[in-house]
């Protein structure tokens, strides 16, 4: 199997753009640093991430005629590519990264159809109550190319177009419900309980499919009724509503729907759609079965644990079923994944299954695959990833700890609400390679059996603290107290850890500790820095000695490092690792529950002060929320490597690299997303971007040639250029909104 690596150019650019004074960090992404499973076994994909909530399409993302896999994982709002090596009845995939930058930035969920029938498909995602529609414009010659058609798409609904209401959590169906050969719309109710069907006027109008016209044609498309509080569906109702009347007729005390998917397919081969709907809360899919006309659709019966011919799904909560012909035999089967909005109900390993398709397009026969579709050629361990890199056997070879939030052990009701208990376990990946070629072997998925202790949220920290010369260990959780794991083996041999120590030292952060044993202040002595839940870093000193350590709280806020970004969610979840540079001087790369990677130096001598922060997010870096990060040179080539994980439960690796400056042809600039014109430019550019901004929460930033910043203002639609010489410039829009980053990157020329 082929492997990629991604040289990140932009975030190169960023590199030289904040050049320090000592030392600066260059980084490229790779996918081939070897990692095999406990038989020996390579995976195919170690590198990419992991998922947790996934939905599928299909597009043809290099033009060579056949269809290559969209995957969408809602955590983090990770779109991920993969080419399809086109080989019949093969499941034979290879990772693609460099297509994700050419998608436009979506949100919550995305579909992939072709409304115009052209035969490219276009992408419909979700955006404030309603759908935002790009029409795809792709070439061979140009390339992958999205132009947005509309931000709310709109339908006629007694006398007026409002827009089709979907939500986060409730989401649309696309398909021709009508027979008209063009693509409608099918999304329940906004209050809930009903489908509406939202049929296109556009053959009818004008003859052909290009346009994006809709009306209600339905209140209660196939006579479904959904249960308010459960998924349980009545079939052949007698709608309350009445299409002639100007405002409904029922619904005024109703509770807004919590959420459903719904995947149209002919199950029975009539030529009628019929109707498997997952629902939040429930586990399970229920298809429905059309026996009506193509004019009018009626559901008949119902198979309530779907396929109940094989293996029925059972995915805590809302699983979302997808089409794809996975295999290339022609046919289309089916992928589920779990879509629930609620990241620590949902289940997370083993969350994509595979049914391949037995039967016929017409007629399909769904027979289950595997459980962990992609997932099981990845380190993927569950709700959260969470790498630490330790020496643990001494032979001079770091190797890989990857602690998690927890694998989903039961689900239960309580008072009409869905709960989930997780297990928390630490992967052991052993460094079988060598000092220049790291290699990482699944030793243990339940380093020294962990989960027996039933607890969330482990993170390790290692070293010798009480001074007899190997490695102890010390564990922080989700309560944000610690556990002691003294090493009974002695010096030079395999770890042998004494029962926990709970409660340790009576430290406690509030919530969600994450330690690092480290001499920070350079007496000899392993202190104690521990990240928490609010996103602040407390450090404890060692004030004992070698052989009897005594931790002494110091302060809650070490260097002023806080997390927390309002904008994005309540808490910061910081996960520190302090580092040393070529130089000896510390560094400080934390983890963060918006994804981002901060960068603080000024640490050496400066305990009682404020550290630098020197970039905010590191090199624009990011692969999903809730970060992790561990930082060593693994393959002693002078630099830093960098391995980051997410909350999806994967891991992403960063190779250590010359971090001089790059050429400006090197620069990938996301211009897609942002106009700037005339350009080149004299005294005044103006600025389009690809959606509406709040100008509060953005700026706009031009930077020289040499990466240094010569102006940033509040962001506007028009920008003074008059200071300005003859010459190239990097213009950028930086900012976030509801809790989405955006940084956009554009040429700007002046010539006077």
């Amino acid at each position: 199997m082929k492997k990629f690596t991604m040289l990140l150019s932009a975030l190169m650019f960023v590199s030289f753009i904040y050049a320090q004074p000592y030392h600066d960090f260059g980084f490229k992404q790779t996918f081939d640093v070897p990692v095999k499973d406990q038989n020996d076994a390579p995976f195919i994909f170690p590198w990419v991430g992991g998922l947790h909530q996934c939905q599928f399409n299909s597009l043809d993302l290099n033009f060579n005629g056949i269809k290559d896999l969209i995957v969408f994982d809602r955590t983090g709002n990770r779109l991920l590519t993969f080419l399809n090596d086109g080989i019949n009845d093969s499941v034979s995939y290879v990772y693609a990264p460099e297509y994700q930058k050419e998608f436009p930035y979506v949100h919550d969920w995305i579909f992939l159809h072709d409304y115009n029938n052209n035969g490219k498909k276009d992408i419909f995602t979700y955006f404030a109550g309603g759908i935002t529609v790009y029409r795809n414009d792709s070439d061979p010659a140009t390339g992958i190319e999205f132009t947005k058609m509309t931000n709310m798409l709109l339908s006629q609904q007694y006398q007026h177009y409002l827009n089709i209401f979907a939500s986060d959590v409730e989401l649309p169906a696309f398909a021709d419900f009508d027979g008209d050969g063009c693509m409608d719309v099918l999304v329940f109710h906004i209050l809930g309980s009903y489908l509406n069907l939202h049929s296109s006027q556009s053959m009818k109008k004008y003859g052909h499919c290009d346009s994006l016209d809709f009306k209600r044609t339905f209140h209660c498309w196939g006579n479904i009724f959904e249960s308010e509080d459960s998924n349980e569906l009545t079939l052949g109702i007698n709608c309350p509503y009445d299409n002639t009347k100007k405002e409904d007729t029922k619904g005024g005390n109703q509770m807004q729907h919590v959420g459903s998917t719904l995947l149209p397919i002919d199950l029975s081969g009539n030529g009628l759609l019929d109707l498997v709907i997952g629902d939040t809360d429930f586990p399970n899919l229920i298809a429905v079965y059309n026996e009506g006309t193509i004019d009018t659709a009626n559901m008949v019966s119902q198979d309530i644990n779907f396929p109940s011919y094989d293996v029925p799904v059972y995915l805590y909560s809302k699983p979302l079923p997808s089409l794809v012909d996975v295999n290339n035999n022609g046919l289309k089967d089916m992928l589920v994944s779990p879509f629930q909005p609620s990241l620590l109900i949902t289940q997370s390993h083993e969350s994509v299954w595979y049914y391949k398709n037995i039967g016929s397009d017409s007629i399909p026969h769904f027979e289950l695959q595997t459980k962990s579709f992609l997932q099981e050629d990845m380190i993927d361990v569950g709700s959260g990833a969470y790498p630490v890199l330790y020496d643990i056997d001494g032979n001079g070879l770091l190797d890989l700890f990857v602690a998690n939030y927890g694998y989903r052990d039961t689900s239960y009701y309580f008072e009409g609400f869905l709960y989930s208990d997780f297990i928390s376990k630490i992967a052991y990946y052993k460094n079988t390679g060598t000092p220049t070629a790291p290699e990482f072997t699944l030793v243990t998925d339940d380093f020294v059996n962990l989960s027996s202790l039933k607890l969330t949220a482990l993170y390790p920290a290692f070293g010798d603290i009480d001074g007899d010369g190997d490695i102890d260990m010390i564990i922080g959780e989700n309560d944000g107290t610690l556990h002691f794991f003294e090493n009974t083996a002695g010096p030079g041999n395999p770890p042998v850890f004494a029962p926990p120590v709970s409660n340790y030292q009576n430290i406690d952060v509030g919530r969600f500790s994450t330690p690092q044993l480290i001499d920070l202040n350079e007496n000899g002595l392993l202190d104690l820095v521990i990240g928490n839940r609010v996103g602040l870093l407390v450090h404890y000193e060692n004030t004992g000695t070698a052989q009897n350590p005594v931790f002494t709280h110091v302060t809650d806020t070490l260097g002023g490092v806080n997390t927390s970004e309002f904008s994005f969610a309540t808490f910061g979840y910081s996960v520190p690792c302090f580092f040393k540079d070529s130089l000896g001087n510390y560094r400080l790369f934390v983890g963060s529950e918006a994804g981002k990677i901060l960068y603080y130096d000024s640490i050496s001598k400066n305990l009682d002060g404020t550290f630098k922060l020197v970039e905010e997010q590191l090199l624009l870096i990011y692969n999903g929320k809730r970060a992790g990060v561990a930082v060593a040179d693994i393959n002693n080539n002078g630099f830093v490597d960098m391995i980051i994980g997410n909350l999806s439960g994967g891991l992403n690796y960063y190779e250590g690299i010359d971090p001089n400056p790059v050429s400006i042809e090197e620069i990938v600039l996301n211009d897609k997303m942002l106009k700037i014109y005339p350009n080149p430019a004299q005294d005044i550019v103006y600025v389009e971007t690809d959606q509406p901004l709040n100008p509060s929460h953005y700026t706009i930033e031009i930077y020289g040639i040499t990466g240094q910043l010569i102006s940033r203002q509040p962001f506007s639609n028009q920008v003074s250029t008059k200071d300005l010489s003859n010459g190239l410039y990097i213009f950028r829009v930086v900012g976030q909104d509801k809790g989405f980053r955006t940084v956009l990157n554009k040429k700007l020329i002046i010539n006077k």
